[in-house]
């Protein structure tokens, strides 16, 4: 389990998470064909899971990950973490077709 798990799951706990969208141990992190996780910012737009300015974690299928990159080429999120999801394990680095990144 890596650190940004064990503190999500610590802020959870303690109620104060500031991340909308699905918990860190969702149902859909578990679900067969979930095959990727983002956080990110909103930054433009309402979207039904959150406000400009919201910061926002979703398990994905690998088409709504498409449409997620797509809502970030148009630059209306900035993704800070990104994890493909294996057997409901997160292995983070950079989202596909992203380089690596520069400690932002």
């Amino acid at each position: 389990m890596s650190v940004f798990e064990l503190l999500a799951i610590a802020r959870e706990t303690a109620g104060v998470d500031y991340v909308k969208g699905d918990p860190i141990l969702c149902e859909k992190r578990y679900a067969d064909d979930t095959d990727h996780m983002l956080e990110f910012r909103i930054l433009s737009g309402r979207e039904p899971f959150g406000n400009p300015g919201d910061h926002c974690r979703l398990f994905l299928t690998g088409e709504a990950y498409r449409q997620m990159r797509e809502k970030e080429r148009q630059k209306k999120i900035r993704i800070i973490h990104y994890a493909t999801v294996r057997e409901s394990i997160l292995a983070y680095g950079p989202a596909a077709g992203q380089p690596a990144s520069r400690g932002e």
